[in-house]
């Protein structure tokens, strides 16, 4: 007699976004709530800083790669680490 195992895999839609600095100010990635998994964020052209409103400290290099298991996304603020060096972000994820 064998053992059997029913495994749901939970799957949502692909999200892509990307946003481009048009100020120095803090811009929060999604202006309303979005559940995100399995997230990759990617920095494409200049430095910038990530964290919460206001509270913009970890620094995000060109070209580097940030990984979140799991956020609401409208949780996440960007901001150009220099003033007047325009970023350019890319999230790619689930949906949860």
């Amino acid at each position: 007699m064998g053992i059997e195992a029913t495994v749901k895999i939970k799957g949502g839609s692909v999200y892509s976004k990307t946003l481009t600095m048009v100020n120095d100010g803090t811009t929060s990635f999604e202006t309303e709530s979005k559940i995100l998994r399995d997230i990759i964020i990617l920095v494409e052209t200049n430095e910038m800083l990530m964290g919460k409103a206001k509270a913009e400290v970890f620094p995000v290099e060109v070209g580097g790669v940030i990984g979140i298991t799991k956020v609401d996304i409208s949780c996440l603020y960007f901001k150009n680490k220099v003033a007047g060096q325009n970023g350019v972000i890319t999230i790619l994820a689930v949906e949860d």
